[in-house]
């Protein structure tokens, strides 16, 4: 009876161990495939539940002063090595194929596991509601001769900045906290962030020598809401780069809606951080423009920061072709398995929000009537 009894449990138990397996397979599954609302990812995670989660986790992390990431990336793949060696190894050769499949089962249930956590501490802030949507973007705005006419406002703005900033020194990624973080700040609340969150200081991670021959200027660990930034990046590059993945932080996954928060918050911040917002847009927008009007617009740009775009170019020919094409590929890829729809290409789209919206126009003071 006793040992009928102990089966049955134990039967039960394994029942509920599957039973959970199962569930939390089918629910990461559900995750990839079926679409959430926007809206009801913007009302109730984006907005209330994420930024709990933001400052919880940031307000352990801030105060760690190693990339978490790397601890999780070599630990995992360190553990997860050693755990399927030991399973398999430790049973008669007979039975290895068998061991292999329940090893795989049970690493297919923790990537599942895996994944919700990165879905819940932050990456369904990839399914929010569009900031364009929110700003009031009119793709009516976005036409060939309103982004010559604000490339020129931006090219005078560039040159401007630059003057003012010529003698300047450029602060240390430890150091944008103080430098950056209250425009960083302002800039929040400008849109609708709430609670807002202090700018972070950048860690340099085990992945720094990757980023630099992959030209990644910086990322955020989605597990510890840690920044980490290429710390080969240029002096002027520094308060961009570094506000770009703190919006990202904040909650702006999609990667041109966080280039729109680092270029705001840039303009809000000194001489220096200005020169830093213009540099990142002025290439961008001239790019968008015929070749004629490229070769015509270039020729108004001053030496002075005509000499840091070389310099950037320079930078980024010292990476490993090779590299740098699989990490946009591995990046285009992993863009698009979070729904954003263009992959790497997503980077350029800042020139929608910065053209056809009202927020984004408000920063060209060159142009008069306000349009």
């Amino acid at each position: 009876m006793g040992s009928s009894t102990t089966r049955q449990s134990a039967n039960n138990v394994g029942s509920v161990i599957l039973a959970t397996r199962v569930a939390l397979v089918g629910c990461a599954l559900a995750l990839v495939f079926l679409p959430l609302p926007a809206q009801l990812v913007e009302s109730v995670y984006a907005r209330r539940l994420y930024p709990l989660i933001r400052q919880v986790v940031t307000a352990v992390t801030m105060h760690v002063d190693v990339a978490l990431f790397d601890l999780l990336l070599v630990g995992g793949v360190v553990a997860l090595s050693g755990w399927w060696a030991l399973r398999v190894l430790r049973v008669p050769r007979g039975r290895r194929v068998r061991e292999l499949a329940r090893v795989a089962g049970l690493t297919v249930v923790l990537a599942s596991v895996l994944y919700l956590t990165f879905l819940a501490i932050w990456g369904l802030n990839y399914r929010r509601e569009a900031l364009a949507t929110r700003l009031g973007y009119a793709d009516t705005r976005v036409t060939t001769p309103e982004v010559e006419t604000l490339a020129q406002s931006a090219i005078r703005q560039l040159n401007r900045a630059y003057d003012e900033s010529e003698h300047a020194t450029w602060p240390q990624l430890s150091d944008l906290p103080n430098s950056l973080g209250p425009a960083f700040e302002r800039t929040q609340r400008q849109l609708g962030v709430s609670p807002v969150m202090s700018g972070l200081v950048p860690q340099r991670s085990l992945l720094t020598p990757y980023f630099r021959r992959a030209g990644i200027d910086g990322m955020v660990d989605p597990f510890f809401l840690q920044v980490l930034v290429n710390d080969g990046v240029l002096p002027f590059e520094r308060p961009f780069v570094t506000a770009h993945e703190w919006a990202h932080v904040a909650g702006f996954a999609h990667e041109a809606e966080a280039n729109f928060v680092a270029w705001l918050t840039c303009l809000e911040g000194d001489e220096r951080m200005r020169y830093a917002g213009w540099s990142f847009l002025v290439p961008r927008l001239v790019a968008a423009l015929p070749p004629d009007t490229q070769r015509r617009l270039w020729e108004t740009v001053r030496p002075g920061p005509l000499a840091d775009f070389a310099a950037v170019r320079a930078r980024l020919s010292r990476t490993i072709p090779v590299v740098r094409r699989t990490a946009r590929r591995l990046n285009d890829r992993y863009l698009r398995a979070n729904r954003v729809a263009s992959g790497v290409a997503s980077y350029g789209e800042v020139l929608q929000l910065a053209v056809g919206t009202d927020l984004g126009r408000q920063q060209w003071p060159d142009e008069p009537d306000g349009k």
